[in-house]
């Protein structure tokens, strides 16, 4: 590693899911980043690694841009990855705040930061922004929908923006071994299978988002103005997902069933109300509501094309990451690696 001092990005929502692997590919290529949480007792124990500083905000009250300049002046912030976004609303969280209003309040103070900086001759002048956004986006009856339709609205108020260096990615289904909101390794092992829908998905590993925001970040200009799709490389179907899964990991199964949605929404009621640790055995690491459980049965594909060149990745394969991960932790850890050190054509 150079001796030269770690470029500092802002990554607003660094806990949860993605925020994790966003944290530690940024960490692994050379960056300092600065952890934007909620709860920071929650972040310190689930991001113990080094070259990192945390940031308490509240996206449901932190609306003002001023604020968000501040931050950006007090940190040095010379890059910012957006990976925020409620796909429904708890205790006193508005999802307008959260997946809207806050960060264009934070757009704003980048570009106003960028200009600052311009005028006084110092750097950084060019703060790329990147907003994880979704593929739903581009559902016909996207509106019908509170999650997309938000994600949507930050997505075209951010492409009319003028003098920000900006990306959108739209990921697809987010899937990681032992983590995630379904545990599709626990889930197959059950000799019959239910699924909801039989449209197409296209689920992109959660390493391979992460290792290819890094990458756009790297090269921002390669990419700047862009909306990648970010899908996975297989359309499949939830049947096919677990068949691939079950065929990864040696297991057979001879019973499938299709659940009605109606079904699959009184179960999701019903796990309201069921312990974690009895759902964590179960696979289901996320109490999911009835819009949520409808938006999985849609589907959702996208040409990764772009995707790709931009980052220049080699794509992660739902088999493959399966059958390296019932091999071994070091077989899995070395398979993830390769993904980082390769570059595609």
């Amino acid at each position: 590693m150079s001796d030269e001092p770690r470029k500092r990005i802002l990554v607003v929502g660094a806990t949860g899911f993605v925020g994790p692997a966003l944290v530690d590919e940024f960490v692994r290529a050379g960056y300092h980043v600065i952890c934007g949480v909620r709860n920071l007792e929650t972040a310190e124990k689930q991001l113990v690694c080094p070259h990192v500083e945390f940031l308490k905000i509240d996206l449901n009250e932190d609306l003002n841009p001023n604020l968000w300049l501040d931050r950006l002046r007090e940190h040095k912030i010379e890059g910012v990855v957006n990976n925020v976004g409620i796909a429904n609303e708890f205790g006193d969280q508005s999802m307008e705040n959260v997946n809207v209003n806050a960060p264009l309040a934070l757009f704003e103070a980048v570009t106003f930061y960028c200009q600052e900086n311009l005028e006084a001759n110092r750097q950084p002048q060019d703060v790329s922004v990147i907003q994880i956004s979704t593929t739903g986006v581009d559902w016909p009856d996207c509106d019908a929908y509170r999650y997309p339709k938000s994600k949507k609205l930050i997505d075209e108020t951010l492409i009319e923006t003028t003098g920000l260096h900006f990306i959108i990615v739209r990921p697809n289904i987010i899937y990681e071994p032992g983590r995630g909101h379904l545990l599709l390794e626990q889930i197959v092992r059950f000799p019959v299978l239910g699924y909801i829908g039989n449209t197409a998905i296209q689920p992109i590993h959660c390493r391979e988002l992460a290792i290819g925001v890094v990458r756009l970040m790297q090269n921002p200009f390669k990419a700047s103005c862009s909306i990648l799709l970010a899908t996975g490389p297989e359309a499949l179907t939830w049947k096919n997902v677990f068949l691939k899964v079950s065929e990864a990991l040696g297991i057979k199964h001879s019973i499938f069933f299709r659940v009605p949605l109606i079904i699959g929404q009184f179960f999701t009621n019903l796990i309201q109300y069921m312990p974690q640790r009895l759902l964590s055995r179960l696979g289901i690491l996320s109490k999911l509501d009835n819009d949520t459980i409808e938006m999985m049965t849609k589907g959702s594909t996208g040409d990764n094309s772009e995707w790709l060149e931009k980052t220049s990745l080699q794509p992660m394969y739902l088999f493959d990451t399966y059958k390296n991960f019932a091999q071994s932790s070091d077989t899995y850890a070395k398979y993830v690696q390769s993904i980082r050190d390769r570059k595609g054509a």
